[in-house]
């Protein structure tokens, strides 16, 4: 059954602004604490929720923080596969149906990160599907096991500024 309830992100800005501030004082990013999608709320206990959620929540997130200091990386696990992935295939239809059985997660990373940074060297940029998404957006696939493990990793792009625009 698809809940077609629109998505009110902003009764999630109270549990945001919280993990933001953990996260910051306590240095959480050290052990890689991360915050589930469906942890927070009914909206996003079923996968139909996640990828249009996780994307509006990733953007709420921006505007919490400076991203001069911060930046948060979620995380999209994909459905695994034995047979390499087309990346030119990638699109939001695609991602919907692929996928997986564990919520996308949140990461926030002090700048500049060296985990994000040796993690964004082991992806591929797909630069259609970031200008879609109006974020910074990256595929990830290792072999293992027979299966390919796959996730779609999005860094969000610094928020715009509109006061003092013509």
């Amino acid at each position: 059954m698809i809940d077609n309830t629109p998505l009110d992100i902003n009764q999630y800005t109270i549990q945001l602004k919280q993990w933001v501030e953990e996260v910051v004082r306590g240095k959480r990013w050290e052990h890689f604490d991360d915050l589930h999608i469906d942890t927070l709320g009914g909206q996003f206990q079923r996968p139909g929720r996640w990828i249009e959620g996780s994307l509006l929540l990733l953007g709420a997130l921006t505007n919490m923080y400076d991203p001069h200091l911060y930046q948060t990386l979620l995380v999209i696990r994909l459905t695994p596969t034995t047979i390499p992935t087309v990346v030119q295939e990638l699109d939001s239809v695609l991602l919907e149906k692929e996928v997986d059985t564990t919520p996308p997660s949140f990461y926030l990373f002090p700048q500049p990160s060296p985990v994000v940074t040796a993690t964004m060297q082991k992806t591929v940029y797909l630069p259609k599907f970031s200008q879609q998404l109006q974020q910074q957006v990256y595929f990830q696939e290792q072999l293992d096991e027979g299966e390919y493990e796959r996730s779609l990793m999005v860094l969000a792009a610094m928020p715009i500024k509109t006061e003092g625009l013509c």
